[in-house]
């Protein structure tokens, strides 16, 4: 039995099988009830989440337009890693949906942040038929709503 294993297995479940396969990121938005939404990896992010049948998962999150370097980036390696750390993400762990809430909990074994690892992120799911998935999330402490909208890669 999995030590995330929630105590109402009725409703918690290693998988919802229509959240199973690969998706590929549509768009990514931060929204407020304050101002237009804004868009943290830009405004064509690209990324990849895998939901597999056994309750293990995948995310990779990237902007694909990083900044123009300048000319006087002396320092290389430092300046690479830098802006690297701003525009790409990814996690991966085991995870359960809870059928009821609506919610995928993703267990976090290792992460790009290492402040990550050994965290539950919990995400609000629907479906617009089965090849459109949209995960969100509130950001409590700078009241947004991270909307990320994923399609089935076939």
């Amino acid at each position: 039995m999995s030590a995330f294993l929630a105590a109402d297995t009725e409703t918690t479940l290693p998988s919802e099988p229509r959240l199973i396969g690969t998706w590929h990121l549509v768009s990514f938005e931060m929204q407020n009830s304050t101002s237009e939404p804004s868009h943290p990896l830009g405004q064509h992010p690209q990324g990849q989440i895998i939901y597999d049948d056994v309750g293990n998962m995948s995310c990779h999150l990237l902007n694909p337009d990083p900044p123009t370097r300048p000319t006087d980036a002396t320092d290389g390696a430092d300046y690479e890693a830098r802006i690297s750390y701003t525009r790409y993400a990814s996690y991966y762990g085991p995870y359960e949906v809870n059928v009821v809430t609506r919610t995928v909990h993703h267990h976090v074994v290792g992460a790009l942040m290492p402040g990550w690892a050994g965290t539950t992120v919990d995400r609000d799911y629907a479906f617009d038929g089965d090849d459109e998935l949209t995960l969100s999330a509130k950001i409590e402490a700078v009241d947004q709503l991270a909307v990320l909208k994923w399609r089935r890669t076939k």
